[in-house]
């Protein structure tokens, strides 16, 4: 029913085939933007995807770091990617040069290929988002489930450390952490996560309030349920609705987030692939390197708005006060 009503708001239909975009670039980053091809011939033998596998031979000879000048022999062919650069291969030859045949959407200023880092920082943007957002929610379900569910100084507890994370400014707070830690992605995303529990947990506990008082619940306990049992099986798949609808919402923060994080010099340790990082390089060439800020921030701007659209199609197709009423 919900994937029905889903399917009739077409703008968020877009973003969800947006989102599908830019899921599958991530996932096959190697296959799309590489230096090292994705077969080969060499030596009367054929290496499959020595992009993703590291051959002992091929590492003994050097060629992972040297990809770019080996010139196939005669008998040896290989299939390079679409994008045939690596994000890390720099070449000073062709520094900040503007988008054109060879380089699509231009190089940095250490000559490396623009559109190969952007489909490479989208497996990190996309990375940051659904792992913060999956330690957010896993909090928030199960502090919020506590809460709502148990009440008492339970409740008051939970209420109090809610009202403690709203009060401090998320974004400030996570700067702050982060420069007593040391720069790594999954710091990143530990960091966002445990900061972005508080909506998830006072959505969860609204929902257990109102939950626990229908019958099902009370007939649970008269059958003589434990009220874990209660709360996890009965109660809880009852309650999950608007977490869908704030996940996708807290996975658009997320990827801003790690975005303005690299922008300030806070997010992953260069040379690390970004799409804020390459927004952070602009920063020096703004007046005349227009393609380090367009294509970074276009790709940030679309990937959120589309899953802000999605969120809103799932908020509508599963309130059914909102439904047809388009």
């Amino acid at each position: 029913m919900v994937w029905s009503e889903f399917k009739k708001n077409k703008m968020a239909m877009c973003g969800l085939v947006v989102i599908f975009f830019f899921g599958f670039i991530a996932t096959f980053a190697p296959f799309i933007a590489n230096d090292v091809p994705i077969v080969m011939k060499k030596n009367n033998r054929i290496y499959l995807f020595p992009n993703v596998i590291k051959y002992s031979d091929l590492l003994s000879e050097n060629l992972y770091a040297n990809f770019d000048l080996w010139k196939p022999a005669p008998g040896e062919w290989c299939i390079k990617p679409i994008v045939p650069f690596g994000p890390l291969r720099q070449n000073l030859e062709v520094v900040l040069h503007p988008p054109n045949r060879i380089h699509w959407l231009g190089t940095d200023d250490r000559g490396r290929d623009v559109l190969s880092r952007m489909i490479w920082g989208a497996r990190l943007s996309l990375s940051v988002g659904f792992v913060s957002v999956g330690i957010a929610v896993l909090m928030g379900i199960v502090l919020g489930s506590l809460a709502g569910f148990l009440g008492s100084w339970v409740d008051t507890v939970v209420l109090r450390l809610i009202e403690l994370m709203l009060v401090i400014p998320t974004f400030f707070l996570i700067i702050t952490v982060m420069a007593f830690l040391p720069p790594s992605v999954w710091t990143i995303m530990v960091v966002i996560g445990l900061t972005s529990w508080p909506g998830v947990a006072r959505l969860v506990r609204g929902e257990f309030l109102r939950q626990r008082e229908m019958e099902y619940v009370l007939s649970a306990k008269v059958l003589g349920l434990s009220g874990i049992r209660t709360m996890f099986r009965h109660v809880l798949p009852n309650a999950l609705g608007p977490v869908y609808v704030s996940a996708t919402f807290g996975l658009a923060g997320a990827i801003l987030m790690e975005s303005g994080l690299s922008f300030l010099g806070f997010g992953a340790p260069p040379p690390t692939p970004s799409w804020g990082e390459l927004l952070k390089q602009s920063q020096s060439y703004v007046d005349f390197a227009w393609w380090l800020v367009l294509f970074p921030g276009l790709a940030i701007f679309i990937t959120v708005t589309a899953f802000n659209l999605v969120g809103e199609g799932l908020r509508d197709a599963m309130d059914p006060r909102l439904r047809g009423g388009r």
